[in-house]
């Protein structure tokens, strides 16, 4: 099984990877920027005999590669870029938790401080078509990312449409049909446990267990419960139990998985989430989009993007549901949370990502829709499941409210991986243009489109000055590329 290429709007920082690089130039001259990778001491990262390669892993075998790139031609810089993901593939390095392939992340080389900044087109083209051949033939996964909308967008274009061997026409069929949607602003997002285990946060079970240690009582004691009633009981032990559990969701060493970083890179507005923790959040904000605001502690209103948490915020400890009586108030406590997630499954199309179904409050809320759709003569698929799991009998239940797809492997992990790789190509069909009025780019275009380009740069310098009747057009230019031409 070949490695995949992923593209990721986010910053490497804020992504659970195993091995990450880091552009300097041949005096180790670090960016502030990256800082938050590497912390503020870099200079003692310095590889060994650094520059006689032009890269090298950092002192001490810590799992960050430096490379060299002032002054390079392109195809000297991507011949150099291949290099250190060479080095990485052969260096001893595990999957982190729940992968089954190492994940090296990788910017886009170059392009800030390298001497690439007005040909960045043909930089990314190029280190595309060298990396694709490089996951071709390394047992590693490569992710490239960028804090850039235009350079997201620019890289998504250049790769073209993704076929990944993993996905059989079918799910390649689905994740074409849900980017659109995301691209036109009609997808929503339902985010469950299942998003944010890969970024080391524990699972129901292993929650419960790691509960049950601290309270002291045996685990075995528990086993004739059911997991609400053996949270019920911890809190006899532990009073505070959302405390315990805000404190394992707020470790500072926690990043988001890839799986946050991709759906957190399709621009959605809007979100649910039965999670506690602020993965999401983080992933979102390393777009550019700023932080979603998060319901029902903050306003939507005039935000450019959302999250609802039904079951409650590490960062409120005592509004975390975990306990039978937690769930059975959600019904009396929280209505206008459920009504809000009934409306989204009216208003917009749902895509449930991580999720396993087996929470009443929100089967009861997905049935109370199915049976209005039904008296109101609506048909069709309410939301689109995606299934690690392979719940075979869930399926058959949801068969006809649910476009249910089921990713394919012989095991979790493998399962897990497919669904990264389908969040991938969905974002493909997503993706889009940002890019194209951005003169750093005008080089993918043929004469007639680099004409168009400089005709919509120049209408966009006559906007200004001109009165708010006219924004929606500024808006629209501007989202294409156009406010690159004038440094905004």
């Amino acid at each position: 099984m070949s490695g995949h290429l992923f593209l990721v709007h986010g910053r490497t920082e804020s992504l659970v990877h195993d091995a990450a690089v880091v552009p300097t130039d041949d005096d180790f001259a670090i960016e502030p920027t990256w800082q938050a990778l590497i912390g503020a001491h870099g200079a003692a990262l310095k590889p060994p005999g650094w520059p006689r390669r032009g890269y090298g892993r950092a002192a001490g075998g810590r799992p960050v590669w430096f490379v060299s790139v002032d002054g390079l031609a392109t195809d000297d810089l991507v011949q150099r870029a291949v290099a250190t993901v060479r080095d990485m593939a052969e260096a001893d390095l595990s999957p982190s938790r729940n992968r089954v392939k190492r994940l090296l992340a990788l910017p886009v080389l170059g392009i800030e401080g390298g001497g690439h900044n007005h040909d960045r087109g043909a930089v990314i083209r190029a280190l595309l078509e060298a990396l694709l051949d490089a996951v071709d033939e390394l047992d590693v996964d490569i992710a490239v990312v960028t804090p850039e909308r235009s350079v997201y967008a620019a890289a998504q274009h250049l790769r073209g449409e993704p076929r990944p061997p993993v996905l059989d026409d079918e799910l390649l069929g689905e994740a074409r049909r849900l980017g659109e949607l995301a691209r036109t602003g009609d997808l929503a997002l339902f985010l469950g446990a299942g998003v944010s285990v890969p970024a080391g946060l524990p699972g129901w079970r292993q929650m419960l267990d790691e509960l049950a240690q601290q309270a002291g009582i045996d685990p075995g004691v528990l086993v004739g419960l059911g997991p609400l009633d053996q949270a019920q009981l911890l809190q006899h032990r532990l009073p505070d139990l959302g405390e315990y559990v805000a404190r394992a969701a707020q470790d500072p060493r926690l990043r988001p998985s890839l799986g946050h970083a991709l759906v957190a890179g399709l621009g959605c507005r809007e979100a649910v989430t039965t999670n506690y923790d602020h993965l999401y959040e983080t992933a979102v904000a390393a777009t550019g989009r700023g932080e979603p605001k998060v319901l029902p502690w903050e306003t939507a209103v005039g935000a450019s993007a959302w999250v609802l948490k039904l079951h409650g915020d590490v960062s409120q400890p005592a509004t975390v549901t975990l306990t039978r009586r937690d769930f059975v108030r959600f019904d009396a406590q929280t209505g206008p949370a459920g009504a809000l997630l009934q409306a989204l499954l009216l208003t917009r199309h749902l895509l449930v990502v991580g999720a396993s179904l087996n929470d009443d409050n929100v089967v009861r809320l997905l049935r109370e829709v199915e049976v209005f759709r039904e008296s109101t003569g609506l048909e069709g698929p309410m939301a689109a499941f995606l299934d690690v799991d392979d719940d075979r009998a869930r399926r058959e239940l949801w068969r006809e409210q649910l476009a249910w797809s089921n990713m394919p492997g012989d095991d979790l992990p493998s399962r897990a991986r497919a669904l990264e790789i389908f969040l991938d190509t969905l974002a493909w069909y997503a993706a889009g243009t940002s890019w194209l009025l951005d003169p750093r780019f005008s080089e993918l275009l043929g004469p007639e489109e680099r004409e168009a380009a400089e005709t919509g740069r120049a209408l966009r310098g006559r906007l200004d000055g001109l009165g708010e009747e006219w924004e929606q057009l500024r808006a629209t230019l501007d989202a294409a590329g156009a406010c690159e031409q004038r440094g905004d």
